[in-house]
């Protein structure tokens, strides 16, 4: 990781700080892979009384260790007792999760037991707790609030009376939502001690900053993150303490449990989710039976129609499998099977877990399993029933007895059961009927309840109850009471009326007394009493009726009371009916107010919700409007605000809500209340209060803003924050952490850290950091957060992407192949020449180099030769007025255009070639002494530099076939057939066979070098214009290959690999090295904007093949350590054929004598070619030359098809035995 970050902030001035190596440390924590940490111990009194068993677990990345497998060890690490000794133990790995990377293990000693004896000096240290530890460091760099880190995991051991630890199960990694992060912790304690949770402070966790919002119910274990949808996803790290307290709530031990949370949103990718059911809920608790095999099914499904879920677990019980049978689909489903044995008997946490194959993970589900015995056996239950006036009601048993019999005076009911299992609920009721009783009389109607098993031990258990007791109620007669009607105004009578009954078989009397009450239960009236005589069995009887003054109270609501008195007075029973008085219209005046917010406490920034009602309590009457003020108070007392609202009127029992909006900014601490009252001409009817808090922490007055900075290009140059206190007061004493983290993975790639900042009331601190190249392409964010007095909390986040270069390439066959240039020498002296021979080279040289030419100078006939012969040209110039060339190379020169060889000649005054100018279709009658200047056709330069620019003197030319581009303004045209009837012809461009010439009837060299100018544009015009239009193949010639690559971003490294057929190689290495046997790598660094072009010059094998593969590979970055494969390209190139083989020739050769029996010149024809053909057999590679020569002299005259490719047929074997003759090797270039 080779980043180098820049720095730049203050509050009223500006530094640079270059940081080097901040990131290079997180490639070296990395290295760590500490995810989670749990140590309980378990009291072993009865080996010593200092002796503890210690459960030892702990989770690390399983990479890190080879991916151990299930029952595989690995060593994380010393755990530190306490009391002066420690263990470096292996750990057998007991849950994995592929997706997440990670293992847990549980400590084991020599004998593979996993429960690590300990036996202290002392059953505790001197009074205080024995601490053991796991410490080390470094947590991971990607840790958003413990990067790089240390972890230390504490559990306190007070082995006083004998007490083991809570236990926990969770997993390394949990995945909580960020806009509702909640989850239990689960515990169990082995003495069913009360347990307790809480976040464990920073010295005990050495977590650097514990995010604000973290918090976990001391009473549940439930831990919820409020507000963590402020921060940025990524990893967290967590611990929480549980423990164990006494009758006095004092604690006993502790154990930590030290976990990671995985904060993230829901993005593209949904999160699995366990389906309920048929998945237990989190925090259920399944009994399981020793001996009996217990079955849990386990399903989680995933929204995300192409996702595979995975589950799995922590915490497995021994001997229990877990087996996904439903898995490769978007529904997981897995079956917990396990067979407790006695020594299960107790309490076990099982946590199971589900993810994709994309990185979502569901919350952790978990649950207690509660080992407990099995069934008890022959179980009987006996009730003994007193037969002194008491029968049982058979009819009435709610499940059939075994027996009834008779014992004396008792009655007794048996039921027997062979066996009763866990859980098991046996209904045993009875009716029994009583004789002869008296009122409040007492009882005995079950003597004796005796139950007898056989435990799961085997040993005999009997119990027994002592008798039951019924009372007989005090009166046998019940009475009843009503109203004439429900409602009343003042005006009308209330009429009672009641009766009586008895509900006993034989004659009783009963006195009755009738009142009415309010509902506070104050007697209103009293309507008198009735003594009821003789009143026979199951008889009913009605009483007169009693009336009540309505008048006689006030408006509201009343009961009227019928009673049964005992001699004394005492109530025995009765009954009673409301009714209500109302006012004279009707109404009954009861509004009620209501006041209330959305929440209890409130933040200092915070908004309340406050929720006003007013209420119409009456149901029969309408609340005819009024008004409703709403006042807010300070915490001091005074107005904070206040709010005024109609009330409408209001139907019975209707109600009007309003809602107030209370922004709170910058309020200070502590308790407010709100009054809400409803009023009519400023009478208060009603009144509600309520109060909410608010807590107020000083990182609250911090807010933050960060601008990622881009370059014109598109790349991000720096990340701009600002961090602003918003409050009324200074803030000091303030940390700002700025970070830049890798969105994809969380891993915090740098921070740096500015303490003990102090800013005024409305004050806001600048911070620059420019940004560097990051390890990776990818998706990257700019974080800011503030941490006072140990927490922490995030102000701001942007996010940037770093992308590679944006490149557009094109790779194509180049329309500029290698030129041959034949010159006259230094020293020669021109009769005629305005530029020495030495300037004309100078500028030519320049000239071509400034125009991308790949060429060679030559200025005699012998190395003129030596290089035509190699084949590695596509086009020749001669520009020469004095070198005379062999009247063989100027005939191998027409055969060389006849295959498509790109020919430029200028004129001149000593007059040379004329065997090539003949072949071409030139004539030249004679010199043009009066031509000044030329005139351009229309058509031929798209701009053209100058009209009609001076030229010394000219030739008479006549181009048969020729396109004139240019001619002389006035002189003599040649006398001949083909001249220009418009005009005498400066400059002509023609074709021959399947290359194209042009001539210059003029010094064409002297007068560019002369005037640059319009003779200039022609020259290089006519050079492009000659280049062959599909590039012969054959063994050894040269092909261009035009490579242009447009970088539209800011800087770009660029690595061009060029893969050539094998025995292929590039002839000008300008600027191109040798990457491997048959590779080439073209390499440029652009800082800016730019476009760039290669030709590389191929020179084809020497060997027959029928493909020529050339691949073009574009590897691209931001810098050389950001390499990525940007292009590649494919050129596919003609089968060549490197033999010489006059087969093709001859049998063209034979179609035309066959066509053409009396044309002596195919016999002529014919004659030659096997005439060379036995001289290459003999290695007369010159009088094989000469006779072809002869045979495609004859062959020019014919114009037939085959004839045509005859001819090319022939120029192909010249070709290879031209090269035989040249000393020229490209290899060495």
């Amino acid at each position: 990781m080779n980043s180098l970050m820049k720095t730049v902030g203050g509050l009223s001035f500006f530094r640079i700080l270059v940081v080097a190596g901040l990131l290079l440390s997180a490639v070296h924590t990395q290295a760590s892979h500490f995810r989670f940490g749990h140590f309980t111990y378990q009291s072993r009194q009865d080996v010593a009384p200092a002796a503890a068993d210690f459960a030892m677990t702990v989770a690390f990345r399983s990479s890190a260790f080879g991916h151990p497998g299930i029952g595989q060890t690995f060593r994380p690490g010393r755990y530190n007792f306490g009391d002066g000794r420690s263990a470096n133990l292996n750990y057998r790995v007991i849950a994995r999760n592929l997706q997440e990377d990670w293992i847990v293990g549980r400590a084991i000693d020599s004998s593979g037991n996993d429960l690590i004896r300990h036996i202290y000096p002392s059953v505790d240290n001197n009074g205080n707790p024995w601490l053991g530890q796991f410490s080390s460091c470094c947590k991971i760099g990607g840790i958003r609030n413990a990067s790089n880190a240390s972890w230390r995991v504490y559990t306190r051991v007070d082995l006083t009376s004998g007490n083991s630890s809570p236990l926990s199960n969770l997993p390394p990694i949990v995945s909580c939502s960020k806009y509702d992060c909640r989850f239990l912790i689960p515990a169990v304690d082995p003495d069913r001690d009360k347990i307790t949770w809480r976040l464990s402070t920073r010295s005990e966790s050495a977590i650097p900053s514990i995010p604000s919002g973290m918090q976990v119910d001391r009473d549940t274990g439930v831990f919820t993150w409020a507000g963590a949808q402020s921060f940025s996803n990524g990893l967290y790290s967590v611990q929480v303490t549980l423990e164990d307290r006494d009758d006095n709530d004092v604690v006993k031990s502790t154990a930590a449990i030290d976990f990671l949370i995985r904060l993230q949103d829901q993005g593209a990718n949904i999160a699995p989710a366990f389906d309920h059911p048929p998945t237990p809920e989190a925090g259920s608790r399944i009994k399981a039976v020793v001996g009996q095999t217990l079955s849990i099914a386990v399903q989680a499904s995933d929204a995300d129609s192409n996702d595979t879920v995975y589950l799995n677990h922590v915490g497995l019980p021994n001997r229990a499998t877990f087996e996904q049978s439903i898995s490769g689909g978007r529904i997981g489903l897995a079956h917990l099977e396990w067979t407790p044995t006695e020594s299960d008997i107790g309490e076990h946490i099982v946590t199971f877990l589900a993810n994709d194959n994309r990185g979502g993970a569901s919350s952790p589900v978990s649950v207690t399993i509660e080992v407990i015995k099995p069934a008890i056996s022959d179980v009987r239950v006996r009730s003994r029933i007193s037969a002194d006036d008491v029968d049982v009601d058979t009819s009435s048993l709610s499940k059939p007895p075994s027996s009834i019999g008779i014992e004396g005076d008792r009655t007794v009911v048996t039921w027997e059961f062979a066996t009763f299992s866990v859980d098991q609920l046996e209904n045993l009721s009875k009716n029994l009927r009583l004789y002869n009783v008296e009122p409040g009389e007492i009882r005995v109607v079950t003597e004796q309840l005796e139950v007898s098993y056989i435990d799961i031990d085997g040993n005999p258990v009997h119990q027994s109850l002592g008798e039951q007791r019924v009372k007989v109620a005090p009166t046998l007669t019940s009475v009843s009471v009503a109203t004439d009607k429900p409602s009343y105004t003042p005006s009308e009578q209330v009429i009672v009326s009641s009766t009586i009954m008895n509900l006993a078989s034989v004659k009783t009397d009963a006195p009755v007394s009738i009142i009415v009450t309010d509902t506070q239960q104050n007697i209103a009236a009293d309507l008198g009493s009735f003594n009821v005589e003789a009143l026979q069995a199951q008889e009913t009887r009605g009483l007169p009726n009693l009336n009540f003054s309505a008048a006689d109270v006030y408006a509201g609501s009343y009961l009227a009371i019928a009673r049964i008195l005992d001699e004394r007075g005492k109530v025995l029973r009765q009954a009673s009916a409301p009714f209500s008085v109302t006012t004279q219209s009707g109404e009954l005046a009861t509004i009620s107010a209501l006041v209330s917010t959305d929440k209890p406490v409130y933040r200092a920034w915070d908004q309340a919700i406050v929720d006003l009602r007013a209420l119409n309590n009456a149901s029969n009457a309408t609340f005819n409007g009024g008004n409703g003020v709403m006042t807010v108070y300070r915490p001091d007392g005074s107005l904070l605000e206040s709010g005024t609202y109609v009330i409408n009127s209001l139907a019975p029992s209707a109600n009007e809500d309003r809602q107030h909006i209370l922004r709170l900014e910058d309020r200070e601490p502590g308790a407010y209340r709100v009054v809400w009252q409803i009023k009519q001409a400023e009478e208060i009817l009603a009144e509600s209060e309520t109060q909410f808090t608010v807590e107020r922490a000083a990182l609250e007055s911090l807010i933050g803003e960060i601008e990622v900075e881009h370059y014109p290009t598109g790349e991000p140059k720096s990340c701009q924050f600002v961090a602003t206190n918003r409050s009324s007061s200074e803030l000091d004493n303030a940390t700002l952490i700025y970070q830049v983290i890798a969105l994809e993975s969380g891993e915090v790639l740098y921070q740096t850290r500015e303490g003990n900042l102090a800013l005024e009331a409305g004050a806001s601190h600048p911070y620059t950091l420019i940004l560097s190249d990051p390890p990776a392409y990818g998706d990257y964010g700019c974080i800011l957060m503030a941490e006072i007095d140990e927490e922490l909390r995030q102000l701001a986040a942007a996010g940037f992407q770093v992308i590679p270069p944006n490149l557009e390439v094109q790779v194509q066959a180049a329309s500029k192949g290698r030129l041959l240039v034949l010159l006259d020498a230094d020293d020669y002296q021109a009769p005629r020449d305005t530029v020495a021979p030495a300037l004309q080279r100078e500028y030519l040289e320049r000239l071509l180099t400034e125009n991308g030419w790949n060429y060679t100078l030559t200025s005699t006939p012998e190395s003129f030769a030596n290089e035509f012969n190699s084949g590695g040209y596509s086009s020749i110039a001669i520009l020469s007025e004095a070198t005379t060339l062999h009247p063989q190379v100027e005939a191998l020169l027409a055969e060389a255009q006849n295959s498509a060889t790109g020919l430029l000649i200028s004129g001149s005054w000593n007059r040379r070639n004329s065997q090539l100018e003949r072949s071409l279709g030139i004539a030249l009658t004679g010199k043009n002494n009066q031509a000044h200047s030329i005139d351009v056709m229309e058509g031929v330069l798209a701009n053209a530099a100058e009209d009609s620019p001076p030229v010394s003197a000219g030739l008479a030319l006549a181009h048969c076939g020729a396109q004139v581009w240019a001619a002389f303004s006035v002189g003599k045209n040649a006398s001949h057939e083909c001249a220009n009837l418009d005009g005498p012809a400066a400059v002509t461009v023609a074709s021959y066979g399947l290359g194209r010439h042009a001539y210059f009837a003029y010094d064409a060299l002297d007068s560019a070098a002369a005037q640059q100018g319009l003779h200039e544009q022609l020259l290089l015009a006519a050079l492009e214009t000659i280049q062959p239009r599909t590039w012969p193949l054959a063994p050894g010639r040269i092909v261009p290959l035009e490579i242009s690559i447009e970088n539209q971003s800011r800087r770009a490294a660029l690595d061009v690999v060029i893969t050539l057929p094998n025995g292929g190689q590039v002839v000008d290495t300008t600027g191109v090295y040798r990457h491997g046997d048959d590779t080439w790598l073209w390499q440029q660094d652009l800082s800016a904007p730019t476009a760039v072009h290669k030709i590389i010059y191929i020179q084809l094998p020497e060997s027959s093949s029928d493909s020529l593969p050339v691949l073009v590979d574009i590897h691209a970055g931001i810098n050389r350590s950001l390499m990525v494969n940007d292009s590649e390209f494919a050129l596919s190139l003609a089968p060549i054929d490197a033999g010489l083989s006059f087969g093709n020739a001859i049998s063209l050769m034979q179609s035309l004598l066959d066509q053409y029996p009396q044309d002596k010149d195919y016999d002529f024809i014919d004659k030659k070619l096997r005439s060379a053909e036995a001289d290459i057999h003999q290695g007369k590679t010159d009088n094989a030359i000469k006779s072809l020569l002869l045979a495609t002299d004859r062959l020019e005259k014919k114009v037939s098809a085959q004839a045509l490719d005859l001819r090319l047929a022939v120029d192909r074997v010249l070709y290879q035995l031209q090269r035989t003759r040249s000393s020229i090797s490209f290899a060495n270039e």
